[in-house]
């Protein structure tokens, strides 16, 4: 691919006035192709939409029939039955229903579980961690649009569970609703969904049609959004109803409406008659291929490179240099979710419907043949002698109650013979027992699944019983998560091209809205893939495995103890777990505290007790004349009594003293020294004395 920007010339510019559609026009973003076309176009177009899709409808004949019998079978349809008397037994046991109940069950939760069903995976280098971060943002945005901003899809996910092993073929159609702006999936049956039944796959059919239904209002609706033409429809099928459902078709096929002799893709939407209301492309920029001057590119590349928007494109394509398409892809909108692949290779899968058939066929048969035998055997019956004279009318018996006859014949019991009726048969039970454990083999359905067990059966043989049960079904759930995947790729590339420029999600309980806008979705190093594991198909497997990992790494400092975490609450099924995180501070020792509590009552008594020595020795100090001894001891009373939340009850003495002084402080003989010792010399050194003092701590 080349990396130098293209350059064009604009100086031949020609503007073609007539003549074949352009790929300009073609591709103009939000137009109705058919408005181009003239009326004998139309015509034939629609002409050879109904001619298609009658030739795949007989393809697929026999495949329909044994569709509408597998949905017969599973919701217990009776038809009339008069062998072999009228009225006889007409049980169906219901082994296909209990199958398919029984995969719902299971398959459900593993691909709904919670609000975590999409992840963002990247492709290619990431040194700076901003495309894992855009990986995230992508998973938490199309998992709050499937459960949120997608009414019905969870709904529709369990309906098309359990259609699935009964038909054994689903799809699901995700576009964008250009009246709701937002994107839709919907379920299409198989019936609905007409193609060929030996095409290989959707991508490469080269047509398939959708069968439509629509009420008179929503065609409207239609119109009047300039999405269709205004078409007449055929009532024959409406009778008195005005508001009926009308059966349209939305064929994804090939047409050359630019004449360059390769056909491109169009979705052509028409009623059954084949009047064309509809026609759009099937393809973008993104998917043509393109050969300039012998290097293939994708048009879209190219566009880029030349510096336009690809907005831009039918404004300046009669500037673009010549190119030659060589491919056009044809963007999808259907996810097929098959049950078990068909064994001859055409395109619908089977499912237990017709794998149970036959079976089911046979108990129902078995069954009620034991059930018309016993009742045989209890009404009775029998031939009665012409000899026997009885009166006409009903007998009815009461206990110990004789009837008297008249028999002119002998004995009566030679004259009466009842037929004789055996009952039901060991034999025809033992069948169909057998019958119904074959079916619970194919289905696994075994008695483990469905919560029965033996009793004294241990847990370790529970589980392996129902590992060993669920092989069959881990297969199938890898199927819907492939199929699941390539679903979550058509949300992407739609999010891609109709979603707003900026857009605010909030999932679960977040406190702040996540903004997320379509240049996020604009990046090919990006992917999305389901968060459902086709390999853990049941809540055991689960716990099993999530115990395992804590037992075995455990505090191993090589593996992310927080992560192994997050899988065991996960597998528990807890809610919010990052809360499980949020550890509060540890609370102190109530023994640790308690011995600071003493060590500190200890501290303040000795504090005091010191304090009390110092104020004595400093007042005896005051009372001899020694101001200096007297105020440093004072000094020391008051620093030793300071707690370790504040100053202690002796005030400081800071800068020299006012009239009051040391004596009034420390309680001496008031009129100074003199008149508390007399007019002799003072003991020791002179007040004001600056040497050692004759007081220190030791002396207190």
């Amino acid at each position: 691919m080349a990396s130098a920007p293209i350059e064009f010339d604009d100086t031949d510019l020609e503007v073609v006035e007539e003549g074949p559609l352009t790929l300009a026009q073609l591709l103009t973003p939000g137009i109705n192709i058919a408005t181009l076309l003239d009326e004998n176009e139309l015509m034939m177009i629609g002409q050879k939409v109904v001619r298609d899709v009658e030739t795949d409808e007989n393809s697929r004949g026999d495949w329909l029939k044994t569709y509408q019998r597998s949905l017969d079978i599973a919701m217990q349809v009776k038809k009339p039955k008069n062998t072999p008397w009228p009225n006889a037994s007409n049980v169906k046991y219901p082994l296909l229903t209990v199958a398919s109940i029984q995969f719902q069950a299971r398959a459900y939760p593993v691909i709904v579980d919670g609000s975590n069903l999409v992840k963002g995976r990247v492709l290619g280098p990431d040194p700076d961690g901003e495309k894992r971060a855009r990986a995230d943002r992508i998973g938490q945005h199309m998992t709050w649009q499937l459960l949120y901003r997608m009414p019905g899809w969870e709904e529709e996910t369990d309906r098309l569970l359990l259609m699935l092993p009964i038909t054994g073929c689903v799809f699901r159609k995700t576009y964008y609703d250009s009246i709701e702006n937002a994107n839709r999936s919907e379920i299409v049956s198989g019936e609905n969904f007409i193609i060929n039944y030996w095409a290989k796959s959707i991508e490469t059919a080269p047509r398939y049609t959708q069968a439509l239904h629509y009420y008179p209002y929503e065609v409207k609706e239609f119109v009047a959004a300039d999405m269709w033409l205004e078409v007449p429809t055929d009532d024959d099928d409406a009778g008195d109803d005005d508001e009926h459902l009308g059966e349209y078709y939305e064929q994804h096929r090939c047409l050359d409406l630019d004449d360059d002799g390769y056909p491109e893709h169009y979705v052509v939407t028409c009623t059954k008659e084949g009047k064309v209301a509809r026609i759009t492309p099937c393809f973008g920029l993104d998917t043509i291929t393109i050969n300039l001057d012998g290097e293939m590119m994708k048009l879209d590349d190219f566009l880029t490179q030349a510096g336009i928007e690809t907005s831009q494109f039918a404004d300046v394509a009669d500037l673009l240099p010549e190119f030659k398409i060589v491919k056009i892809e044809r963007r999808q909108y259907f996810t097929k979710y098959g049950f078990i692949p068909a064994p001859d290779g055409s395109f619908y899968d089977i499912g237990f419907g017709n794998l149970l058939e036959d079976i089911s066929d046979t108990i129902d048969t078995t069954l009620n043949m034991m059930i018309d035998a016993g009742a045989l055997q209890n009404a009775g019956g029998g031939f009665i002698g012409s000899g026997v004279s009885i009166r006409s009318g009903n007998f009815n018996f009461k206990i110990g109650e004789w009837k008297r006859v008249d028999s002119t014949g002998g004995p009566l019991r030679d004259n009466v013979l009842p037929v004789p009726a055996a009952g039901p048969s060991q034999a025809l039970f033992n069948l169909m027992q057998l019958l119904i454990n074959a079916a619970k083999e194919i289905t696994a359905v075994q008695d483990v699944l469905t919560g029965a067990s033996t009793p004294n059966q241990t847990a370790t043989t529970t589980l392996a019983l129902i590992e060993q049960g669920q092989k069959v079904m881990t297969g199938i759930f890898k199927r819907i998560h492939r199929a699941f995947g390539q679903e979550l790729r058509i949300l992407r590339n739609l999010n891609r091209d109709y979603l707003d420029e900026e857009e605010y999600f909030q999932l679960n309980d977040a406190d702040e809205a996540v903004k997320i806008g379509r240049a996020d979705y604009d990046d090919k190093d990006l992917d999305v893939i389901p968060v459902s594991d086709p390999g853990q198909v049941s809540d055991m497997q689960k716990m099993a495995k999530a115990e395992a990992l804590m037992g075995q790494f455990n505090g191993d400092p090589l593996i992310n103890q927080k992560q192994i975490r997050e899988d065991f609450l996960t597998a528990v099924g807890a809610k919010d777990i990052p809360r499980y995180f949020e550890v509060p501070p540890p609370l102190p020792d109530p023994s640790l505290a308690s011995k600071a509590a003493l060590d500190d009552a200890n501290a303040k008594e000795k504090a005091a007790s010191t304090s009390e020595k110092y104020l004595g020795a400093a007042e005896r100090a005051a009372n001899l004349g020694l101001i200096d001894d007297a105020a440093m001891l004072a000094g020391k009373a008051t620093n030793d009594t300071d707690a370790p939340d504040g100053p202690g009850g002796i005030p400081g003495m800071e800068g020299p003293a006012p009239d009051d002084g040391v004596l009034s402080l420390l309680g001496g003989p008031e009129g100074g020294l003199d008149a508390g010792m007399g007019g002799g010399e003072p003991m020791g050194e002179p007040s004001g004395n600056t040497g050692p003092s004759s007081f220190d701590g030791a002396d207190v």
